[in-house]
């Protein structure tokens, strides 16, 4: 199943928003993979109705007829500062509770504004609305187009990436390419980048022939950035019932082994974990069936993050 129409306008208007140059119509189709269909007269098609549904709510799209190697290209973008309501001065609590409202009562009237105001609905469906402006967008385009080796810091390590493209999912940035360090194509988050991203003069990359950052984008979350301790996955015991679901999920190639601890049915799994956070989620939604054998440094992560929220609620440790 396709994206719903209404995610797909609310993903153009991100899109439209946050962008500091106009955008071609091929453009737009490439960084919102997925949304549109391949077939040109289709693409038109759907992207002229959003295009006539936002102008309808009064959202000023402006055009630009392009020079240069796009000659006669028409290209897209919002102009904010005609766009958002200015002088309400509204402060952090108030605009947080104005977006509760509008997701409460689910008024389009409502998110329209909420659109104005420079903030973001809260999701009352699948569809999620993030229209933070995001520095690093601006050079990590202008480096995927002229081909541009870039550099920046995540996760308290310096990167040297060749940005093969842009990918906006549920209403995150993020960005796809080579990484020199790690010789393999990786996948970034923009909003986790720490600090400014910068073009390395005179380094310029070849993009493979025919590379589709939506087939690149990781399927599984938990492949997503990279853990700290390098580890990037951990065997997991899980119990009879589930251990049918989770091989469902992850397939037989991921069977370590059968009847764990002479257990009948109980199986441990590989299971990858190098976005800790999505792993952490996916072993607790196992509950008591599931126990992270190793390696030690992810199952001594997975008890200290235990332990914290723990303290947190004021639990026994």
């Amino acid at each position: 199943m396709g994206p719903s129409p209404l995610e797909r306008v609310t993903n153009l208007l991100t899109l439209l928003l946050e962008t500091r140059v106009p955008l071609t119509l091929k453009q737009i189709s490439q960084e919102l993979a997925g949304m549109y269909p391949d077939k040109y007269v289709a693409l038109r098609g759907a992207f002229e109705r959003d295009k006539a549904l936002l102008r309808d709510i009064g959202v000023p799209i402006e055009t630009e007829v392009l020079g240069g190697d796009q000659a006669g290209e028409t290209a897209y973008l919002i102009d904010r500062d005609r766009y958002e309501l200015r002088g309400l001065q509204l402060d952090d609590d108030e605009r947080h509770a104005l977006q509760m409202a509008v997701a409460t009562i689910r008024s389009d009237t409502g998110q329209e504004g909420v659109w104005k105001l420079g903030g973001s609905v809260l999701p009352s469906s699948s569809v999620v609305t993030n229209v933070a402006q995001h520095d690093a967008l601006p050079t990590l385009r202008a480096a995927s187009g002229s081909r541009t080796t870039v550099a920046f810091r995540y996760r308290g390590t310096e990167r040297e990436l060749d940005p093969y493209g842009l990918l906006l999912r549920e209403g995150f940035w993020y960005v796809i390419g080579h990484d020199h360090r790690h010789q393999e194509v990786r996948t970034y988050r923009v909003d986790r980048i720490e600090g400014d991203v910068t073009l390395r003069q005179g380094a310029s990359f070849e993009r493979p022939d025919g590379f589709d950052v939506r087939a690149a984008f990781p399927a599984d979350a938990k492949l997503l950035g990279e853990a700290d301790d390098g580890a990037s996955s951990a065997e997991v015991a899980v119990d009879p019932p589930l251990a049918a679901v989770v091989r469902g999920e992850l397939g037989d190639a991921a069977v370590v082994r059968e009847d764990a601890a002479g257990v009948a049915g109980a199986v441990v799994f590989r299971v990858p974990c190098v976005n800790r956070d999505a792993f952490r989620s996916w072993v607790l939604g196992l509950g008591h069936h599931a126990e992270v054998l190793g390696p030690p440094e992810v199952r001594a992560d997975l008890v200290a993050w235990l332990r914290a929220i723990s303290a947190s609620v004021g639990g026994a440790a």
